[in-house]
């Protein structure tokens, strides 16, 4: 009769405390953890012992089929799987801790979806504004289809103190609403000067949301009653102060055949300006330069003009662009990320046409990295993995802070 064989130790709990803890120094990603506390129970109890290492913006690449992820920490492409109702969905913003704003349809179906935990909150579909001319010659309040270009919030969009502001295709630019909570996005006025970008500033004298004009000028957001922004049966009120800026000698000398686009981003309790400069090539979007500049000064009332000041170097920074959720990161809190560089998405323009068209393609054939010490674009050699084309039928791609 045959001995009966003991049975095999499995090898994965046998490995020292030590030896675990070297292994989750190499794996800086924090998908790359997931996978490694699925193992056994002893790896996950390791991987909760030891606190992930801060993450660099994921690039996501969505898709109707799989929506996957870039990983700059390690290289590396990961199948990301969305929470039910977003899959095939346009993603038009996000927000730190793994937060996207989504739009089921063309002209609504918008919510907040947290694609790690799958809550969802949702956004209005229509707008209420102030429209002064009437049959009896009296101004009223008017309700209105929109169209989102793209979400920023102020905090995340569960918590009670959170504004939401949209840079929108409507009868104005600007709008905003507490999400969860409003049934309507609220606008100021129907001025339509062009906006180049809108982000919230935290470290700023002037806490509110940022929005840059075409013109370089700036107009600051914030709630005029903060004491009431959590309490639904208040009306949201919003005030705003206009800065603006003197001119510069440049603003108006492009090159020929050449575009600009604009973005803000918060660095170190200032406010920069990135110009992008790019032109067309067979109706292909090629970039050219970059050029940053810093805010010379935050200014309380609006009562003088500011200036931009322009940086030839980030000094110690990376960039990571994109409409409305720019980031400004150390590059010392990182392995391997270079200094000066600048990691940037096709977002140019806005293509309404591909919206609320069907059967469209979003195309990113302008995405890739730019070195500030070397004034030029990283070839593919020089980029490493970084994807430098992406064509998706549901959303063209964008930064997520985890």
């Amino acid at each position: 009769m045959a001995r009966r064989r003991k049975p095999c130790r499995d090898w994965s709990t046998g490995l020292p405390p030590e030896l675990l803890g070297l292994v989750l120094h190499h794996l800086p990603c924090l998908i790359d953890r997931v996978y490694f506390a699925c193992v056994c129970r002893a790896w996950r109890s390791a991987a909760k012992d030891e606190a992930p290492p801060r993450q660099l913006p994921w690039l996501v690449m969505p898709s109707p089929g799989k929506t996957s992820f870039f990983a700059q920490q390690t290289g590396c492409t990961h199948h990301l799987r969305l929470p039910e109702g977003i899959r095939g969905a346009r993603l038009c913003g996000s927000h730190d801790g793994g937060w996207v704003a989504a739009a089921g349809e063309a002209w609504g179906g918008y919510a907040a979806v947290n694609i790690i935990s799958g809550v969802q909150v949702p956004l209005p579909n229509r707008i209420s504004f102030f429209h002064p001319f009437t049959v009896r010659g009296n101004g009223c309040r008017c309700k209105h289809p929109m169209l989102l270009r793209t979400v920023t919030f102020s905090a995340a969009p569960t918590s009670a103190n959170c504004i939401a502001a949209a840079h929108i295709a409507s009868v104005c630019n600007i709008a905003f609403c507490r999400p969860g909570m409003d049934e309507h996005w609220l606008t100021l006025s129907q001025e339509l000067r062009a906006i180049e970008d809108i982000i919230y500033c935290r470290s700023l004298p002037q806490q509110g949301f940022y929005a840059l004009r075409d013109t370089e000028d700036l107009v600051v957001y914030a709630a005029a009653n903060a004491v009431a922004i959590s309490n639904k049966s208040t009306p949201l009120v919003m005030s705003f102060v206009h800065h603006r800026f003197e001119k510069r000698v440049d603003y108006s000398l492009n090159r020929p055949g050449s575009s600009v686009s604009r973005y803000l981003v918060e660095s170190r309790g200032k406010l920069l300006m990135v110009l992008r400069e790019y032109s067309m090539r067979a109706m292909k979007r090629c970039t050219r330069v970059f050029r940053i500049f810093e805010m010379a000064e935050a200014l309380p009332h609006g009562q003088a003009k500011a200036s931009w000041v322009e940086l030839h170097e980030l000094q110690g920074r990376a960039l990571f662009l994109g409409r409305g959720s720019s980031r400004a990161v150390e590059v010392s809190q990182f392995s391997g990320l270079q200094e000066g560089v600048i990691y940037y998405l096709d977002d140019a323009c806005f293509d309404i046409s591909l919206v609320v068209g069907s059967g469209g393609k979003f195309s990113s054939s302008d995405m890739g990295l730019y070195s500030m010490a070397m004034n030029k674009r990283l070839t593919r050699g020089e980029a490493g993995r970084f994807p430098r084309r992406f064509a998706s039928e549901c959303s063209p791609p964008l930064w997520l802070p985890i």
